[in-house]
């Protein structure tokens, strides 16, 4: 089988050394155990700015709340209403004279946000005691996905992988997915994953399928976002 002019074999073997050298760079990920509630918040609050995202337009906006220290424990717990106009105000920040608006949805995810701190931060609640109820990695994510704003099961995936309460766990973006309809993971190509049950399925196929290369499922889905991403550049170079 082809796909993009490449046969599938050689894009299975750059996957393969790409995994290798993930391996060779490898460290362990943080504890989420030891982590400051604040360093939790923001992860979180990352992996709800990700969404449909660019990484580079996320981190630039994460850094700017960082900045107007909107992660700390007296800004998200407590004046809610005042905490998203904060928040909003950081994400619409202007940057340069080119970049008006340099995050998209900035009023919907000030909204996520507000509404997550409060499910959490309302009554002395905490991330880490939300995480600590949770039975295993698949009931953090059933509940983070149900219960905070603005969270899928793929950003739910990878805050937890961040924090280190879960590595395996897939992560399902756009390059991955392309390559689990490559290989016949999907019946059809998809582009998104509406439910927590339907992601549980896909995942229990995708970790097989990287444990039959012999590799960990949060370093094989990297190598094939890596890969992927890379082969779909190319092509777009060549059109």
């Amino acid at each position: 089988m082809t796909v993009m002019g490449i046969p599938l074999p050689a894009i299975n073997n750059a996957i393969q050394e790409v995994c290798f050298a993930l391996e060779e760079r490898s460290h362990l990920p943080p504890s989420w155990t030891s982590m400051p509630e604040d360093a939790l918040w923001r992860e979180l609050v990352a992996c709800i700015l990700g969404s449909r995202v660019r990484f580079e337009t996320t981190y630039a906006a994460v850094e700017r709340m960082e900045r107007r220290r909107l992660f700390c424990e007296y800004r998200r717990s407590s004046r809610f209403p005042q905490y998203e106009q904060d928040v909003m105000g950081a994400l619409s920040e202007r940057c340069a004279p080119t970049e008006p608006n340099p995050y998209p949805f900035f009023r919907v995810r000030a909204n996520q946000i507000r509404r997550a701190a409060e499910r959490l931060y309302r009554g002395r609640g905490t991330l880490r005691s939300f995480l600590e109820d949770s039975h295993d990695s698949r009931d953090a994510r059933r509940r983070l996905v149900s219960e905070v704003t603005g969270l899928g099961p793929k950003q739910a995936s990878l805050f937890l992988r961040n924090i280190g309460y879960a590595a395996h766990v897939a992560v399902f973006d756009i390059h991955v997915l392309t390559y689990m309809s490559w290989v016949g993971l999907t019946e059809t190509p998809i582009k998104s994953i509406p439910t927590v049950r339907k992601y549980e399925a896909l995942e229990d196929a995708f970790i097989q399928h990287a444990y039959s290369f012999g590799h960990t499922p949060d370093r094989f889905d990297l190598a094939v976002w890596v890969v992927v991403k890379v082969a779909r550049e190319e092509q777009r170079t060549w059109e």
